[in-house]
């Protein structure tokens, strides 16, 4: 499943390969004392990730860990085109605290939506539904 939406004038999506350990989600309306939210990591309205963390800093660092954002590592060659390891353009990231440039990385953090347990099954109905109706065509 894919959840699309208009920010900013970005069309965003995600589906479920984007969510960095789901199993954090914690529901509006339950107990969260640590403010774990989702935050819709992307550059330029492309997906990046989407991880559930207390902070922008948690989430960052929990989609470095998760490999999500190595696109924006920077390799020993690379660091050359730095000037030196105290660039403002570097941040060291992660469990392993490597370089990154995120210059072009934007954040948005997601509201927490209620757990509903009907609405998950009435919308795993109608993709049954549907994989049934194209599976008798």
């Amino acid at each position: 499943m894919t959840a699309k939406f208009n920010w900013n004038g970005y069309d965003m999506q995600f589906d479920d390969t984007d969510v960095v350990e789901p199993s954090a989600f914690i529901p509006a309306g339950e107990s969260n004392p640590h403010n774990v939210r989702p935050w819709l990591l992307h550059d330029a309205g492309f997906t990046v990730a989407v991880v559930f963390a207390s902070s922008l800093q948690d989430a960052i660092d929990g989609a470095v860990d998760a490999g999500k954002m190595d696109r924006y590592q920077i390799q020993e060659a690379d660091m050359a085109d730095y000037e030196g390891e105290d660039d403002e353009r570097i941040s060291y990231l992660g469990n392993a605290s490597e370089p990154f440039d995120i210059e072009g990385l934007g954040a948005l953090e997601l509201p927490n939506p209620a757990y509903s347990f009907a609405a998950m099954f009435m919308e795993a109905q109608k993709e049954a539904d549907l994989r049934a109706a194209v599976a008798g065509a």
